[in-house]
């Protein structure tokens, strides 16, 4: 699995790497988040679930903040391919 595999750049090479991480991250850590409330629900009756429902928000802001970097870099590349074009056009 490779977030974000349509998404080539060449001047933002390390940020593009970062907001891969981070999705990743971001991914995983859902996923910890999703068996720790399953486990709660199990173990404790649903009573202490709220301490597994605090990392929710961490997680999308983490996802958000991978796709905004995701998002800068596919701008960047977008623009750079079209000034490559009216440059070698004239």
């Amino acid at each position: 699995m490779k977030p974000y595999k349509n998404i080539k750049s060449e001047n933002l090479g390390l940020l593009l790497l970062l907001a891969r991480v981070t999705a990743v991250f971001g991914i995983v850590l859902s996923a910890m988040s999703l068996v720790a409330i399953v486990f709660k629900v199990i173990f404790s009756g649903g009573w202490a679930i709220t301490s597994s429902l605090a990392i929710i928000p961490v997680c999308v802001g983490t996802l958000f903040a991978s796709g905004l970097m995701a998002a800068t870099v596919a701008i960047e590349e977008n623009y750079r391919i079209r000034t490559v074009h009216l440059l070698s056009s004239r």
